[in-house]
């Protein structure tokens, strides 16, 4: 009724449009934060990589060490379960930001599901 099209765009539109970019922030977050494989390709050195390449270097040492224990006899299953709990360890501190950030857009996912739903 006489709107113009920035106003229906920013009456309209952003706000239901919010469901889909939160979902699409929390996508993105994801993805850059697992993104451990760029940061292989062009950094060296150890000072500045981030945390999933950290943790990935971490877990192939770990499983390194395990191997070798194979050719020590009787230490071979208390460096197994060392590994295995450095590896739980690292999905918990890979994982931790995510579950941070979720609560925040929650509402947001909610909404989506909402405005999708058929109704009566």
């Amino acid at each position: 009724d006489g709107a113009s099209k920035l106003r229906v765009f920013w009456d309209i539109i952003i706000p239901l449009s919010k469901p889909i970019m939160a979902v699409m922030v929390v996508f993105s977050m994801v993805a850059y934060w697992n993104d451990w494989f760029t940061a292989l390709i062009y950094m060296t050195g150890e000072g500045r990589a981030p945390l999933p390449l950290v943790l990935r270097n971490i877990l192939i040492a770990s499983e390194t060490s395990a191997s070798q224990a194979s050719m020590i006899s009787g230490g071979y299953a208390e460096l197994n379960k060392l590994t295995e709990m450095i590896k739980f360890a690292s999905i918990i501190v890979a994982a931790a930001p995510m579950l941070i950030v979720y609560p925040f857009v929650q509402k947001y996912f909610e909404q989506g599901f909402m405005a999708g739903a058929v109704k009566g």
